[in-house]
């Protein structure tokens, strides 16, 4: 009888989880069990982030999975098989044959398993399964260990996280497949990449104290610190109330702000020096230099400030990145949708629950920041403006508008 009839009698079975590359320790039964589970070869994808600890493999590379397993006493020949399961399917091989080993008592056994290729149907969250059964004659097979690992088979073309990027870009960039927007600027990383330019590794591309998601939100350019060419960074334009988008910030007022900053310099520059004279100067009361000082040649106990502390002023420090509300992050999503979208395409986007979204748009509709348009089942999200023609007056103009993102 072939290892596979006795396999379809219950006789021993190995299926084997394993993680990328590392040796991942097994829940050895007393006595008996698997040591320890390693996988590898050209399908498992690297240098990436992911989430939950599964192991990204391609769906058109194998794998080569290797398990290790503790001699149980009761048992000398053993069989090791090799599969996947979902939660929702019952489990499948993916070997056809099981792998048999024989083990003298106290020693341990080894299944490899090469060049492992995924049904061209399988693809998402798998668990990668290894078992390991005990044989005593040719019918009777016990359970000795089981051991599973989460896995998430991607093909190239894909988009794991749906953020606009494809599998094979994310995996060739270093970027995690995981994650629509690793910086969480409110820009999902495809649009950064493909449409604005912009680092989907930093969350204010160009330095200038505003984040991505809201620069576009503004209608400023991520990845030019002053937009508008007026000598006003964005950030600091967002900051006085001028418009970072026009080039006619009156040049006297770009002036005042560099001679409020200048004199703020010097300001402080001399707030030190007099500080400092007062110090040594109860100091040469007390007949004692201050600390850090030396007395001058004449005993009158003061020092002129050396030329690197005069030098000294205020530290230069950046503009802390204006925080993201949730507010700017519909409204930066609209405004990549071409200003509308699906109530249920938000919830999808933002990864919050309906019961959040659904106070939000609520809130924002209140405030006359968006508009809520009820189609059917579904709620139609536009910024103001940008609503469908249904929603509008019969007196309005009715400008050319695209179609809501699905």
């Amino acid at each position: 009888m072939s290892d596979r009839a006795l396999a379809a009698a219950g006789v021993l079975c190995v299926l084997v989880f394993v993680g990328t590359g590392v040796p991942v320790g097994g829940q050895a039964t007393p006595g008996g069990g698997i040591v320890d589970v390693s996988v590898g070869g050209s399908g498992v994808v690297t240098g990436t982030v992911t989430a939950n600890g599964s192991t990204y493999v391609w769906q058109d590379e194998p794998i080569d999975v290797s398990a290790t397993f503790r001699d149980a006493p009761e048992f000398t020949n053993y069989c090791v098989w090799l599969g996947y399961e979902r939660a929702d399917a019952p489990p499948q091989e993916l070997v056809d044959e099981c792998d048999p080993k024989a083990l003298s008592d106290g020693t341990n056994g080894t299944s490899e398993f090469t060049n492992v290729t995924w049904p061209s149907n399988v693809s998402g969250e798998q668990d990668l399964v290894v078992e390991v059964q005990g044989r005593s004659g040719e019918f009777n097979a016990t359970l000795l260990d089981r051991e599973t690992v989460p896995v998430t088979v991607i093909t190239r073309t894909g988009d794991a996280d749906g953020d606009g990027l494809t599998n094979q870009q994310e995996a060739e960039a270093g970027y995690n497949l995981s994650n629509a927007d690793m910086d969480g600027d409110g820009l999902n990383d495809g649009p950064e990449e493909n449409r604005y330019g912009s680092n989907p590794q930093k969350a204010d591309s160009d330095g200038d104290g505003v984040r991505d998601g809201v620069e576009i939100q503004r209608g400023t350019d991520p990845t030019d610190p002053d937009t508008d060419g007026d000598g006003l960074a964005d950030g600091t334009e967002s900051t006085i109330g001028t418009d970072p988008t026009s080039g006619l910030t009156p040049v006297w007022l770009a002036g005042l702000v560099v001679l409020v900053g200048g004199m703020i310099v010097v300001g402080g520059t001399r707030f030190r020096g007099w500080w400092r004279e007062r110090g040594d100067g109860a100091a040469a009361t007390d007949g004692a230099p201050a600390d850090g000082e030396s007395s001058a040649p004449d005993g009158s106990g003061t020092v002129a400030a050396t030329d690197s502390e005069q030098a000294d002023g205020p530290q230069r420090t950046d503009e802390p990145l204006e925080p993201l509300t949730d507010e700017d992050r519909v409204e930066a999503l609209l405004g990549e949708h071409g200003g509308r979208m699906k109530q249920s395409r938000i919830v999808e986007e933002t990864e919050w629950s309906k019961a959040k979204v659904s106070r939000l748009l609520s809130s924002m509709t209140d405030e006359g920041t968006v508009e809520k348009l009820s189609i059917g089942r579904e709620n139609i999200v536009s910024l103001d403006g940008h609503g469908p023609e249904a929603a509008r007056s019969p007196h309005e103009e009715h400008p050319q508008e695209e179609n809501a993102s699905d």
